[in-house]
């Protein structure tokens, strides 16, 4: 596969993961879209050469800061959206 053709695939995935979290209502969801969004910006980094770039954005964004941010939605209270 072309090395061009990669890096727009991924630029495009990256796109959409980064409106869909902002726009999605659901925080497990929203989480779940930055964690697309976060490995495809690591991926486009090594594509791009500077391996060890992507790999601390694969390794510290794409793992810490989701796991963070599903502690931090595990100790919140849920309020009633039935009212």
């Amino acid at each position: 596969m072309d090395a061009g053709l990669l890096e727009a695939a991924l630029l495009l995935v990256a796109a959409l993961s980064a409106i869909m979290s902002i726009e999605t209502r659901s925080l497990v969801r929203t989480a779940l879209w930055f964690l697309i969004f976060t490995a495809s910006l690591g991926l486009l980094f090594i594509i791009m050469g500077a391996h060890l770039v992507g790999l601390f954005q694969i390794l510290a964004y794409s793992g810490g800061a989701v796991a963070l941010l599903m502690v931090v939605l595990m100790f919140t209270r849920r309020r009633d959206e039935t009212a």
